[in-house]
C-alpha cells in the first residue's frame, strides 16, 4: 500500500511560504532585541560621591570599588575580593608583590567609594592602604 501526499494549497503558493518564513524571522529578531534589555545585568555599580577639588593620580594606580549595603563588596577591576577588609589586606599585598617599582610611594591605590559607604569603613581603608606604605586616593565625581 502506497500513500502519496498532496498539498491542499492552491498553484502559485510558494510566496504565502515566503510570507511566514519571513514573519518568523521577523518575529525572531524582536523578540530578541525586546528581551536584551530586559534581561538580567550583571556588575556593580558605585556612585562615588561629588567633589569641586579634582587632581589627577600619579605613577601606578590600581582602583578598589567599595558599594554601599550592610555587607559592602570590594572589587579590584571588575573582580570580586573575597574576605571583606582582610581579603582587601591580602590583594594590597599581591598588588605591592606584583609591583615592579623599586620605590612603593609610586604604586597608588584609588579607593572608588559608593556615596553611601560609611566614613568608618573609608577610614579603615584609608588607614589599611597607608600602613602598606601606599599612596592613597579618593576617586569622586566632578561637581557640575
Amino acid at each position: 500500500m502506497q500513500i502519496k501526499t498532496r498539498s491542499t494549497l492552491p498553484d502559485g503558493a510558494f510566496f504565502l511560504h515566503i510570507v511566514v518564513l519571513l514573519d518568523l524571522i521577523v518575529l525572531i529578531c524582536v523578540l530578541t532585541m525586546m528581551t536584551s534589555r530586559v534581561g538580567m545585568s550583571y556588575g556593580y555599580e558605585v556612585k562615588a560621591p561629588s567633589s569641586r577639588f579634582l587632581m589627577n593620580a600619579l605613577g601606578d594606580v590600581e582602583f578598589i570599588s567599595v558599594t554601599a549595603g550592610d555587607q559592602p563588596a570590594f572589587y579590584i577591576g571588575n573582580r570580586m575580593i573575597e574576605g571583606g577588609i582582610a581579603g582587601v589586606s591580602l590583594e594590597l599585598d599581591h598588588i605591592l608583590r606584583k609591583s615592579q617599582a623599586k620605590d612603593n610611594s609610586r604604586v597608588s591605590i584609588a579607593l572608588r567609594l559608593d556615596a553611601c559607604v560609611s566614613r568608618a569603613l573609608e577610614q579603615e581603608l584609608v588607614d589599611l592602604v597607608l600602613s602598606k606604605g601606599l599612596n592613597c586616593y579618593i576617586a569622586t565625581e566632578p561637581t557640575n
